[in-house]
């Protein structure tokens, strides 16, 4: 993978591979997708409101957690237009609770 592989715009899946329940998020700040998915390794969570639960009932639960890229955006697209994505997955993989640990 290339340099924008981690610093562009991306679309990702994480499982609990423990209870199967999936998140989809997005990265489409400064940081990218590096810099979300290293603020879920220094917090554990990505300050998730479901992972928060989680971890509170279950604190190494974070070691079952398996990360991967959804869909590979162009730079072009907006904030917005990547949200509309992070909606679409959401949507088409259960990840709203109670099937998943998607919130909004």
């Amino acid at each position: 993978m290339g340099k924008c592989a981690f610093h562009c715009q991306r679309g990702y899946l994480i499982v609990d591979r423990e209870n199967g329940r999936k998140y989809v998020g997005s990265a489409y700040g400064k940081g990218g997708l590096l810099g979300r998915w290293t603020h879920y390794v220094k917090s554990l969570h990505g300050d998730n409101k479901l992972m928060k639960e989680l971890l509170c009932d279950y604190p190494d639960r974070y070691a079952h957690f398996q990360f991967s890229i959804l869909q590979l955006l162009p730079k072009a697209v907006t904030p917005d237009e990547v949200i509309q994505t992070e909606t679409l997955w959401k949507k088409k993989l259960l990840t709203y609770e109670p099937l998943g640990m998607n919130a909004n």
